[in-house]
């Protein structure tokens, strides 16, 4: 790459000021900081008995099937890495949440959503095997639900 000298000065100069600005704390973008829990709900994520997740999800909401999609593939040929889009229209909702019936430990994820957020996720996850996967929408006065069996294939051979 031939780069005249004063271009690459310039550039050299204006990536130092940068580092050294960012390095002193001058540039913190606060809007892209993460929010903290006050604490992690780590049990939760360790519990295994269905009814006992959702009373600790949701408390005593209503919940109602529909509004919301659940992108998944009806058969995944690795159960390491199975995609799973989450994509709702609901108006201010909460929290997005996963859940694979037949995983050691039910609970996947968990995503709180700013007050402005659109409702959308999309992640990997794993799965032990054959499985439904219920995919919750959290708002203020209750919550929406959509469930779909996702067929898991161990070295894509069936199973």
């Amino acid at each position: 790459m031939n780069l005249p000298r004063r271009t690459f000065l310039k550039q050299a100069f204006s990536g130092s000021a940068l580092a050294v600005a960012a390095g002193a704390g001058l540039l913190r973008p606060a809007a892209a900081l993460a929010r903290t829990w006050p604490t992690w709900p780590q049990a939760i994520f360790h519990e295994k008995k269905m009814p006992v997740v959702l009373h600790e999800l949701f408390g005593q909401r209503p919940i109602v099937q529909g509004g919301l999609h659940l992108h998944a593939p009806l058969e995944a040929e690795n159960g390491a890495v199975v995609p799973m889009v989450l994509d709702t229209s609901i108006p201010h909702p909460e929290k997005l949440v996963l859940i694979v019936d037949k995983n050691p430990f039910p609970l996947v994820t968990i995503v709180h959503l700013s007050p402005d957020a659109l409702g959308f996720f999309n992640v990997r996850i794993k799965m032990g095997k054959t499985s439904l996967v219920r995919a919750y929408v959290v708002t203020k006065d209750r919550v929406h639900t959509v469930t779909r069996k996702v067929k898991v294939t161990i070295g894509g051979c069936g199973g």
